[in-house]
């Protein structure tokens, strides 16, 4: 096969090929909070696919299990919660009064955006070997020009809201976004997003 076309066969590759990303994009606190550190969070991911939610809800409580927080799942105490909002409200205070938590974390999935990106054409300069052409002469031929076209990409962003209650007054007390740029998986996202949320509560002094 012709160099110039296993080159840009490579070049391809790494510009289509990106990971994925998730970032915090935004976070807000009580004022004024100053602790004390929460003990005892019960974790409860609002999603209509329950195997998500017990996912998410049962990978948040090892990551905070792992560092000396108590953590309890919600899916243990509360099967579903496909029921009407007042009925949802009440299974939730009858978990968080069984867990005995001082505080409750929720999660929702916010939105999937899609759109599409436009990548413009370039040129890649490519170095090669040469030295028949003697010092003066290689420098005319010491790269080589490959154009590449452009082309469009299919981004997909999902968006996650985090947000901490005290259990005892029902005020929010934190709060943080993330957005995932082009998931493998549902399973990457939520690992993600877990970590973030997990260091930036650790941060903001809740952990």
């Amino acid at each position: 096969m012709n160099k110039r076309i296993v080159l840009f066969l490579v070049v391809s590759l790494f510009t289509f090929s990106g990971c994925a990303s998730t970032k915090l994009v935004s976070t807000w606190s009580q004022p004024g909070f100053s602790g004390p550190s929460l003990k005892r969070v019960l974790i409860l991911a609002v999603s209509n696919n329950e195997m998500r939610r017990r996912i998410y809800e049962d990978s948040f409580v090892q990551k905070l299990q792992a560092e000396g927080v108590e953590a309890i799942a919600s899916h243990t105490m509360v099967a579903t919660l496909d029921k009407d909002k007042e009925e949802s409200k009440k299974l939730i205070k009858a978990a968080v009064a069984q867990a005995a938590a001082d505080s409750v974390l929720v999660t929702t999935l916010t939105g999937v955006e899609n759109d599409e990106q436009y990548v413009p054409a370039s040129t890649v300069y490519v170095p090669r070997r040469g030295g028949a052409y003697g010092m003066y002469g290689f420098y005319g031929y010491s790269h080589g020009v490959i154009y590449q076209p452009g082309y469009t990409i299919d981004n997909t962003t999902v968006k996650l809201h985090a947000t901490v209650f005290s259990a005892k007054t029902g005020e929010m007390l934190w709060a943080g976004d993330t957005r995932s740029l082009n998931p493998d998986s549902a399973r990457a996202v939520i690992h993600e997003n877990i970590e973030l949320i997990n260091a930036a509560m650790k941060k903001d002094g809740l952990l």
